[in-house]
């Protein structure tokens, strides 16, 4: 049988120290210190400066055919009392065939698994902004997503686990600014369902109920109202349709000498095709047919520093104010690359069509906003909803859409235009044009 030791005091084992070796130095010494068989106080010789050396707690144990020291902590940090009994544990667990050492591997392991699936909400925001940078079409959206998820999130809830996130703490959030830019809450709210959504599918929440989706779940709480009561959409400022020819001259008069305004060439030529600014600005020889004066405006990239906004492809028919305006550019002599310009070559910055010219011509609205004057003249005029829509390229009806599949009712589109752009140039509107009216879409 092994041997028995005595049990000692508190005051005996904080005077136990190192030892010292055949030659007289300082050796680690092991002390039984009884209470229990195999437990042990390693005491270690000083180091540096110190008088006393560390001491740990050991427990020498038979685990099935090998012999084992387990530690059991420092001492004092771990009271005797306390070793003893983690020792009487131990012992117990032997003594029903469980390996200490292996479990508490294994314990050691499954808590490290379970910490490799702990992910926070900022590191999951941060694994969303990538993935949707390489969706977004420029850099500036990325950067909008990256400020709006700083600003509104982050702060909020970027330090909990997305495993604990609940609805409690996007109510919380939301309800800092909701009242205040509920437009921009709810994109917030829809970009954190989407990062929630992501780590429910790679597995780092278990719940599979995301708690941010809006629509029926957030939107229901009492602290948001609905928010087109609160906020209404802004539109674009928008000049008057009655306006657009004595705007259409100042704007020439504006240009002079002739093509001196790069950016006024640019506009009106948006104007006269009723297409985006993006999409003017960016405007290049490859898309324009002057043979049969089309306008082939691709679908919007993927990728890369895209500003068409469609997905689908259109034909745009060129009336002749349009054409003018192509002729009359520097590029085309050599018809090719960008067609609109700075007189240094450069792309024209899309600042450069806010309020700028409108006011400085003295007029209402902003460059943005033509697209609704021409739905205004539309409308007075009484022109075919579905042409008109798709002149605007809208694809948002059962209507629409079965009309774009019908080569987008281009001869339609393309008389409505003519009209448009002489009316624009003239003052003459459809009444008085003897223009078709566009009653029917047939």
């Amino acid at each position: 049988m092994p041997k028995i030791a005595k049990e000692l005091s508190e005051v005996s084992i904080r005077r136990l120290k190192h030892t010292h070796n055949s030659s007289g130095e300082p050796y680690k010494a092991v002390h039984p210190v009884g209470g229990i068989t195999g437990l042990y106080l390693q005491c270690l010789p000083p180091s540096g400066s110190k008088d006393v050396g560390a001491k740990t707690w050991l427990f020498r144990a038979m685990i099935g055919n090998k012999r084992r020291w387990i530690g059991l902590g420092n001492y004092p940090n771990t009271p005797t009392k306390n070793a003893r009994e983690a020792a009487r544990a131990l012992k117990e667990d032997i003594k029903n065939g469980i390996d200490p050492v292996k479990a508490k591997a294994s314990a050691l392991a499954q808590l490290k698994a379970e910490q490799s699936k702990e992910l926070t909400f900022k590191q999951a925001a941060a694994k969303y902004v990538v993935k949707r940078s390489q969706e977004f079409k420029t850099a500036k959206q990325t950067q909008r997503l990256r400020n709006q998820l700083d600003s509104y999130v982050i702060p909020y809830i970027g330090n909990l686990l997305v495993e604990e996130i609940e609805v409690h703490h996007l109510i919380d959030m939301l309800s800092n600014y909701y009242t205040r830019i509920p437009h921009t809450a709810i994109r917030v709210a829809n970009h954190c369902e989407k990062i929630i959504q992501q780590a429910i599918i790679s597995g780092k929440r278990t719940n599979q109920v995301n708690p941010a989706i809006w629509h029926n779940n957030l939107s229901l709480a009492d602290e948001f109202p609905d928010h087109k009561l609160i906020a209404p959409p802004k539109k674009q400022p928008s000049l008057s349709w009655k306006e657009l020819p004595n705007f259409m001259t100042a704007l020439g008069d504006y240009n002079k000498p002739k093509g001196s305004k790069h950016e006024a060439d640019c506009l009106a030529f948006a104007i006269h095709t009723v297409a985006r600014m993006g999409e003017a600005r960016l405007v290049e020889w490859s898309d324009i047919d002057l043979e049969t004066k089309i306008w082939n405006i691709k679908p919007s990239a993927v990728k890369g520093d895209d500003k068409r906004k469609s997905d689908k492809t259109w034909y745009v028919p060129l009336t002749s104010h349009a054409i003018k305006l192509l002729k009359a550019q520097p590029s085309y002599k050599s018809q090719r690359g960008r067609i609109f310009s700075k007189s240094d070559k450069a792309e024209i910055p899309d600042a450069y069509f806010g309020s700028n010219i409108n006011a400085a011509l003295g007029f209402e609205g902003v460059a943005h906003g033509f697209r609704a004057t021409f739905g205004g003249w539309c409308q007075a005029h009484g022109v075919n909803d579905d042409v008109s829509e798709l002149s605007l390229k809208h694809v948002n009806t059962d209507s629409t859409r079965e009309a774009y599949k019908r080569e987008q009712l281009f001869p339609q589109r393309k008389e409505l235009l003519t009209a448009w752009s002489k009316y624009a140039m003239t003052g003459v509107s459809l009444p008085t044009a003897n223009i078709y009216a566009f009653g029917k879409a047939s």
